[in-house]
């Protein structure tokens, strides 16, 4: 079973049309306009931020002090549901495919990437509303991820009220497993896991849905004979896309070189609800719902010292 719930206004027929009037009227640059009329076809654009050779050695000072001071506001993964870092052992999870979720919050450069206005008004323009930053992610290697769809992984309010930019902290070689991404096919149907439902919920579905998924997603790309790209950034290169753009992480050749990223995710702020540092108890554990808001010149973020839709023991 498949449909194509969620749509943005870029995904309409008409999207080219709207885009060159507002190109038009004066409301996007010429760059912009480019840009959105790339997204509408392709699922991404690449563009850049100012991000020095400085910035992102502070980048790399601020994760050596998590794995040192191991604070318990901040979390990571590796191949596990977040955990605390004050649960973390670096000698055996410090190394190729380990995340590090809301470095933001630890990490100045960070919040100020999470911030940028100029990925805030994009994602913005993409969403047709105003944008609010919900999630960080910080790679130090390959994700090794399989090719996949945030839409169908990333919760969201509103399905498909979703953008995503990936950032290189660093210069990116092809021998470290670099993003990996499939131009076009955020036009795929979807699968529904259930009847109505396309986002995986592991509360609600098994194993076997989710090998069905794979299943499904495989053979549209297979019949759709679409090439998948890698993405070979520079340090500062950005690439935004679509939040049914089918990407991941490419096999490294040499798992241990690193390929610094950092992954934020948008979606709409008039969709999010209120969550400021609430806290309950659900079987014995905390769940530590998403906190405040944070707001720079009309970028909005979330703070969020430990993510409301993960459990975290005592």
């Amino acid at each position: 079973m498949s449909a194509n719930p969620g749509l943005i206004w870029l995904d309409e027929p008409a999207a080219v049309d709207a885009v060159g009037d507002q190109l038009r009227r004066g409301a996007l640059t010429e760059d912009e306009a480019a840009n959105l009329r790339k997204f509408a076809a392709d699922g991404y654009f690449i563009t850049k931020v100012d991000l020095t050779a400085t910035d992102a050695e502070e980048i790399d000072r601020d994760v050596d002090r998590l794995w040192r001071e191991k604070p318990r506001n901040v979390s990571f993964a590796y191949d596990s549901p977040p955990l605390r870092f004050s649960d973390s052992d670096e000698g055996s999870q410090r190394k190729p495919r380990y995340r590090i979720h809301e470095l933001h919050v630890a990490s100045p450069v960070a919040l100020r990437l999470m911030l940028d206005p100029m990925l805030h008004r994009y994602a913005s323009l993409i969403l047709g509303e105003t944008a609010i930053a919900t999630q960080s992610l910080y790679f130090e290697f390959g994700s090794q991820q399989a090719l996949h769809r945030d839409s169908t992984v990333v919760p969201s309010p509103e399905f498909g009220r979703l953008v995503a930019a990936w950032i290189a902290l660093e210069d990116i070689a092809p021998e470290s497993g670099p993003l990996a991404y499939v131009p076009g096919s955020q036009k795929f149907p979807f699968h529904a896991f259930r009847p109505g439902e396309y986002c995986y919920d592991p509360s609600r579905h098994s194993a076997a849905d989710v090998e069905a998924a794979v299943k499904y997603y495989d053979g549209e790309l297979r019949r759709s004979g679409l090439p998948e790209r890698q993405f070979l950034a520079k340090r500062g290169d950005v690439l935004v896309w679509h939040s049914a753009l089918m990407h991941g992480g490419a096999p490294p050749l040499s798992p241990e070189r690193t390929r610094k990223s950092f992954v934020i995710h948008y979606s709409s702020l008039r969709t999010q609800p209120t969550r400021l540092g609430a806290v309950r108890e659900d079987g014995g554990e905390s769940v530590f719902e998403t906190s405040e808001i944070v707001e720079r010149g009309g970028a909005y973020a979330f703070l969020n010292p430990l993510e409301g839709k993960f459990l975290y023991r005592r």
